[in-house]
């Protein structure tokens, strides 16, 4: 997953599909890191807001999230990205079903938009019509983010991979790969067709820039209020609300109990969820705070 244009691709990015500006890494203030304190104000876990696709000056991350991932003695991921369930997983859910074409699910008018925009960015049109409408979202956004120069292989999940390795650091899922395939599939074909439709939209407006500099502005500042409403302000279309509800908020209550059951005394995770996941009444750091924890921001100085 990544992004490209306006509307459609606010959901992606906001679920973590952020790309890395120059300065990121080394920004002062607030970081986009809380801690999760208990009742006595004992620091129980450390929460960051993850980027998924971004280029090199992403890195070297900031002190503050560095020093705390030293500080773990654990790493939580929604997924491992190096799981190799991950590829044969998506492999087996993106097709659609034998006989039908992408071309069957669509108004008739999208057909010849969405190949224009698929030989945009480089997509084979025979491929995306064996595909679901969210594979070929998601296809369409990784396209238009490797070409605007950035990707998967420099995303902040994978580095914090392969150092927790690295250490001999446990690592664990907070999620199944079939879990984010669901998620990825909700809402049914009308939700989909409407996400698509965002997507080709953005696409063809070229109006991603100004959209991704406020965004990433909001991830720099540590400021997941913004960023939330950024994510939601354009994703206000009753057929796509199915769908929000289960790549948001329905995951944030499912890895919100996934992680305090993982609590226990004397350990203290480092937990890194895509940015997306944080903000709103509905978020990650609401969740926390209704379920008792103390929520610090974590600040930074420049290096």
């Amino acid at each position: 997953m990544s992004a490209l244009n306006l509307a459609g691709l606010r959901r992606w990015l906001a679920l973590g599909v952020l790309l890395a500006w120059v300065g990121v890494a080394t920004a002062k203030g607030p970081l986009y890191l809380w801690e999760v304190a208990d009742g006595r104000g004992d620091v129980r876990a450390w929460l960051y807001g993850t980027i998924h696709v971004c280029d090199a000056a992403c890195f070297p991350l900031p002190a503050g999230v560095r020093e705390a991932l030293d500080a773990a003695d654990s790493l939580a991921l929604e997924l491992d990205p190096e799981d190799p369930a991950l590829g044969p997983g998506l492999a087996r859910a993106a097709p659609l079903p034998a006989g039908r074409r992408l071309d069957d699910l669509l108004p008739a008018g999208l057909r010849p938009r969405l190949a224009t925009v698929l030989g945009q960015v480089g997509v084979p049109v025979e491929l995306a019509q064996r595909m679901q409408p969210w594979m070929v979202s998601t296809l369409l956004t990784l396209r238009a983010a490797q070409i605007a120069g950035y990707g998967t292989e420099q995303g902040v999940d994978l580095w914090l991979a392969r150092k927790a390795r690295s250490r001999g650091l446990p690592l664990w899922a907070l999620e199944t790969v079939g879990r984010q395939i669901e998620a990825l599939g909700a809402g049914g074909e009308a939700a989909q067709v409407a996400s698509l439709v965002e997507v080709v939209e953005l696409i063809e407006r070229n109006e991603a820039e100004p959209y991704f500099r406020r965004m990433l502005d909001a991830w720099r500042r540590g400021d997941a209020e913004e960023l939330d409403r950024l994510m939601r302000e354009e994703a206000t279309s009753e057929a796509m609300a199915p769908m929000l509800a289960e790549l948001l908020d329905r995951r944030n209550r499912e890895m919100v109990d996934t992680i305090v059951a993982a609590l226990q005394p004397g350990k203290r995770p480092f937990i890194a969820v895509g940015a997306g996941h944080f903000g709103g009444a509905k978020g990650l750091l609401a969740m926390f705070a209704d379920k008792g924890f103390r929520i610090r921001q974590v600040e930074d100085k420049a290096e």
